[in-house]
């Protein structure tokens, strides 16, 4: 697949717009456990993942505990490793690669340049916003509702499904009921 696959929004773009995204994303491939962004301080520019995954977290500031907010697997785009072009982000994210990924970088100014001129480029930036909002709301509402048992089991399906992983015992915990 080519880069413009990757942006659904490509063909409403005009040709300047999308000379200048082609023209400024750079392609990287990056080993697993490389961290790409540690928080708000670093404004790296939009990933988009070609192939892999990665995993977007938090630490606490006292304990040095993480909770992964969300994974990001092929095709998907991540926002957060430029949060400086969203003004009222006020929490810093940290983007790992969880396995050898490939990917291609917008540099963070060049996107905020085509968001200003562009409205669809903008809405499409709000609505990738309120996809991982709402991620983060689920995860939340699993913290504070459900019981530990519960949400253990259901990241342990979890973990079990995605590619490269094993966890001991997992044939045994696929079959329980979760909920």
């Amino acid at each position: 697949m080519e880069f413009q696959d990757y942006i659904p929004i490509w063909e409403k773009l005009t040709p300047p717009q999308r000379q200048r995204l082609k023209d400024g994303a750079a392609r990287r491939t990056v080993q697993k456990g490389t961290v790409l962004h540690s928080g708000n301080a670093d404004c790296t520019g939009l990933f988009l993942i070609q192939q892999g995954r990665l995993r977007a977290y938090t630490l606490s500031e006292e304990e040095g505990r993480e909770i992964t907010i969300y994974r990001l697997f092929d095709r998907d785009i991540c926002l957060f490793s430029a949060s400086c072009i969203m003004r009222s982000i006020q929490f810093d994210v940290m983007i790992q690669a969880e396995t050898d990924t490939q990917l291609w970088i917008i540099p963070s100014g060049l996107y905020k340049d085509l968001m200003e001129e562009s409205a669809l480029a903008a809405n499409f930036v709000n609505e990738i916003m309120a996809s991982r909002f709402s991620e983060v709301m689920w995860l939340m509402e699993q913290i504070m509702w459900k019981s530990f048992d519960k949400r253990l089991a259901k990241f342990l399906l979890e973990e079990s499904a995605l590619p490269g992983r094993w966890l001991p015992g997992c044939s045994v915990i696929s079959k329980a009921k979760v909920w």
